[in-house]
């Protein structure tokens, strides 16, 4: 074994063994192991190959050389498995395909392939469990880590085991919530002593501390120090080599000693290691094409086995170690590594991976080759169709460094930066949008815009960001009036998070006076969004409202991704149930192509629309789902915006640790968005009766930069009621005014209705009553019952107040049966305390009556697709799950439900 052995990893060949008898008994999970290098990563790994006996074992190593070419890593990993294929839903079968066969490009985002991973991980463990087992997962390409991390985040119950090795500080797999991490520290002196004594047991007692030394407790360089000493050095009668320096990482030693092996080699058999070490996928047959090119055979791979460097196992060529392959790679000089790369490149088969060859042939060659660069870019749009936005990132900055004419370049530098910005690579976006320097045709100056505003308004700066946005509508409108009109879209959103929001837009507006957009409804939604942030509310609704019409009409011009970013802005006049339509049509759609990238952003606004609506169950397991999927696919972000949502309904719920760790179990310790959290406390504080912090929050959200987005909105109607409870006119009176005029713009009868609650609260006693009734008139039909509950608890209250106690009883008990309902147990505390107070005694809620209150988030919605009649394949497609988890989440459910079968399903009430 490679790495020094096992001594001193007791603990992670105990995790190791349990993780596979979990997996051989239908509980699958996964791991990574994390260490520098020859820290035993790989001899862990070849552990856990051993303990494998009997189960399909799947295998792949990480190169650096090919860690741009999408799924690379993915193409050897699943190499000869496709056959098990067939059972999967047709757009997964089409995307995997796509991307390990290269006979036809994928549907969907990228994580669909992670979908179909899982499933085929699935399908070929009906017959016998699977372990996957991953070396240097750190020089992966994007795509491969982001399709194997989504599947093994949900392995579920299936009979899968995963394995990753990563060096430390890999930035794929630092924090990575929702998977073990071991690490793998230096070896204790007394393991060290106890590893050499083993490996070496004729060691003097004075070499093995000076070998102890200088390999700090590093696995692979302890056996590899040793193994390098002459006999006389064993026994001490010859002093170590002066060439240890002490100073040098031990890595970087047993490097040392793997180049001066490989040097002693036979050139032609340095040649075709080096040819080795360039390709990823280790095909024997195609390195020995490639090494034929350079001059070297068959023969030639003698020596490097013998030097116990290769070895040839079937039909695939394998380093010993990754220190060996880098080894034979980085020592090379750049006249042999060149040639190999351009070996490989006419070696390949033709009709073959494109993107590879292109790959070999721009490593191959150095100073300017606009045929190779053209090449690339070819590669990066199919890159592009198989959702690959970081190898098309990659692909393009190689073109432009190919690339001598300077506008070329610059375009080619422009869409690299796009892609960056599209794949999470937000430093190496800033880098390549400044390199690209000054652009000159509209599309590539909007752009280079768009990603420098994005970038900027991720690093907190939404003024700059509008700065940039609005001085390239400028530029491009007079030439492009449709692009300069998108342009000014998002530099009316970014307005919207400026410190300033008022100014940013009237500055909007006076920089961009003059300009000539056409008759465009996007340049009117544009304005309408500048409208409502400069002050004016009924111009502002009127033009939202005619882009939203737009954008639904022209859905079907879109790309998924686009129709979700501009979803929505409806959202601002509360016209919640019209959003939410749409919004269930859009998840639809995710669903059907597997969007699994796209879909944490459609479930937030789900979520919100059902949390603003008062389906609280609903909205808790959408924002549940919502951030599960989120953390599989890494958009922290859109988690902690989806904590805020189950935040929220913690505060209702009067769950005060919920409001504080929304995330729980599925992301400890991820705190929900800033403004998001104030307005739970708020409303926490609210419900448990807490009025002077209350409305301390509430003022927060309502008089500070917050006070232009929807939750200050909602926050106003709470504000009233907590000032109003602490007798405090003075501040409920601005908050009442400010609600009414945006309810007047809204036109909705939910928004009016609650305006009409306003003025009850703040009216003289004698004339409170006229107000409730006409509030309570106008929530008839309006689709938010927590809301008309809350309004029928405070005209309890004043009824009670008022001696007026049958009717106080009577509104006071429909209250509580919704408070009870939505799952509002600090206002169901409230209208049982006020029942009490007339002398009724509420009964509890009936056990068991809520069916779909015995099922956790994951079963309900299980059942709930189950109860369709969709098969538990087809259910599984839909919630990217394993059909073998599906099964479990079932018969998980039924004795919940008190039903023997899914047959049974269809006549249960699951809310």
């Amino acid at each position: 074994m490679s790495d020094g052995g096992l001594s001193g990893r007791d603990r992670e060949r105990d995790f190791l063994v349990g993780l596979l008898a979990r997996a051989a008994d239908c509980r699958g999970g996964a791991v990574v192991l994390r260490g520098e290098a020859g820290s035993g990563k790989t001899t862990l790994l070849e552990h856990a190959g051993a303990l494998a006996d009997g189960a399909v074992l799947l295998r792949c190593v990480g190169v650096e050389s090919e860690a741009a070419l999408p799924y690379a890593g993915l193409q050897v990993l699943l190499r000869g498995t496709l056959e098990r294929a067939r059972g999967l839903p047709e757009r997964q079968l089409r995307a995997l395909r796509g991307v390990i066969e290269l006979d036809d490009a994928p549907l969907g985002d990228r994580f669909l392939v992670g979908a179909a991973t899982l499933g085929l991980l699935g399908e070929l463990a009906e017959e016998r469990p699977v372990v996957v087992l991953v070396d240097d997962a750190h020089w992966l390409d994007l795509e491969t880590v982001d399709a194997l991390l989504f599947a093994a985040r949900r392995l579920g119950v299936g009979r899968v085991a995963m394995v990753f090795a990563a060096r430390e500080g890999s930035a794929a797999f630092d924090g990575a919530p929702g998977l073990p991490v071991l690490h793998l520290g230096p070896l204790t002196d007394e393991e060290g002593a106890a590893l050499l004594a083993g490996r070496a047991p004729d060691l003097h007692a004075a070499v093995s501390n000076r070998i102890r030394g200088l390999a700090q407790g590093n696995p692979l360089a302890l056996v590899e120090l040793a193994g390098a000493l002459t006999a006389a050095q064993r026994d001490g009668s010859e002093p170590l080599d002066a060439r240890e320096i002490a100073v040098l990482p031990a890595s970087w030693r047993v490097r040392r000693i793997f180049d001066e092996r490989i040097l002693a080699l036979p050139g032609p058999t340095r040649r075709l290691l080096t040819v080795a070490a360039a390709d990823d996928t280790g095909d024997v047959a195609l390195v020995l094409a490639a090494a034929e090119r350079v001059g070297a055979g068959a023969g030639d791979l003698g020596p490097a086995e013998a030097a116990d460097l290769v070895r040839v196992s079937g039909r695939r060529l394998v380093f010993r170690h990754p220190l060996v392959r880098a080894a034979a790679y980085q020592g090379a000089v750049l006249a042999e590594r060149t040639a190999a790369h351009r070996a490989l490149a006419e070696a390949a088969p033709a009709g073959g991976d494109m993107g590879r060859r292109a790959w070999h042939l721009a490593a191959a060659t150095v100073g300017y080759d606009e045929e190779v660069a053209a090449e690339l870019e070819r590669s990066a749009e199919l890159f592009r169709s198989r959702g690959g936005r970081a190898a098309v990132a990659a692909a393009y900055r190689r073109a432009a460094r190919l690339t001598e004419d300077p506008e070329a370049r610059s375009l080619r530098l422009a869409a690299a930066a796009a892609a960056a910005a599209e794949a999470g690579q937000v430093e190496l976006a800033a880098t390549l949008a400044d390199e690209a320097g000054p652009v000159s045709s509209p599309p590539a100056v909007a752009r280079l815009a768009s990603v420098r505003a994005a970038l900027e308004h991720g690093r907190g700066r939404a003024e700059s960001a509008r700065l940039l946005l609005v001085e390239a509508t400028r530029e491009v409108t007079a030439r492009r009036p449709a692009t300069g009109a998108w342009l000014l879209f998002e530099s009316a959103a970014m307005a919207w998070d400026a410190p300033d929001p008022v100014a940013a837009a009237r500055d909007t507006r006076s920089r961009l006076a003059g300009l000539d957009f056409g008759d465009c409804p996007v340049y009117r939604g544009a304005s309408g969004v500048l409208d409502a942030l400069a002050g004016d509310p009924v111009a502002g609704a009127a033009a939202i409202r005619e882009f939203a019409g737009y954008v639904v009409r022209t859905r079907p011009e879109r790309s998924l991704a686009d129709q979700v970013r501009l979803h929505g802005w409806d959202m601002l006049l509360g016209e919640y149930r019209g959003v939410l339509d749409e919004a269930v049509a859009l998840e639809q759609e995710c669903r059907a192509e597997g969007a699994a990238g796209v879909l944490p952003r459609v479930l937030l606004r789900l979520a919100r629309c059902r949390l603003f609506l008062g389906r609280h169950r609903d909205a808790y397991t959408t924002a549940v789902e919502g951030l599960e999927i989120a953390r599989d696919t890494g958009q922290r972000h859109l988690a902690s915006l989806l904590c805020g949502v189950l935040s929220a309904l913690a505060a209702l719920d009067g769950d005060e640790p919920g409001v504080t760790d929304p995330g729980g179990e599925l992301w400890p310790g991820l705190a929900p968005h800033a403004v998001s959290r104030t307005r739970a406390l708020g409303l926490l504080d609210l419900g448990l009766g807490r009025y002077d912090a209350a409305l301390q929050r509430f003022a927060v959200l309502t008089g500070g930069p917050y006070r232009h987005l929807m939750l200050s909105v909602h926050s106003l109607p709470d504000q009233v009621e907590a000032a109003a409870r602490l007798g405090r006119g003075a501040d409920a009176g601005p908050a009442a005014e400010r609600f009414a005029r945006w309810a007047g713009s809204a036109g909705t009868p939910w928004a009016e209705a609650v305006e009409l609650r306003c003025r009850a609260l703040l009216a003289p006693e004698g004339a409170a009553e006229h107000w409730y009734e006409r509030a309570l008139a106008a929530h008839e039909g309006d689709g938010r019952p927590f809301e008309e509950a809350r309004t029928r608890l405070l005209y309890g209250e004043w009824l009670r107040r008022a001696k007026r106690r049958g009717a106080a009883r009577e509104a006071l008990t429909v209250a509580l049966e919704v408070f009870e309902r939505t799952q509002a147990g600090a206002w169901a505390d409230r209208a049982r305390t006020e029942l009490r107070a007339l002398g009724a005694a509420p009964a509890p809620a009936a056990a068991g009556s809520d069916l779909a209150g015995r099922l956790t988030a994951q079963e309900l919605r299980v059942v709930r697709l189950a109860a369709t009649g969709l098969s538990n394949r087809d259910i599984g497609a839909r919630l990217f799950l394993s059909p073998r988890t599906v099964g479990y989440h079932l018969s998980n459910a039924y004795p919940k439900l008190g039903v023997p079968s899914r047959a049974a399903l269809g006549a249960l009430d699951l809310g």
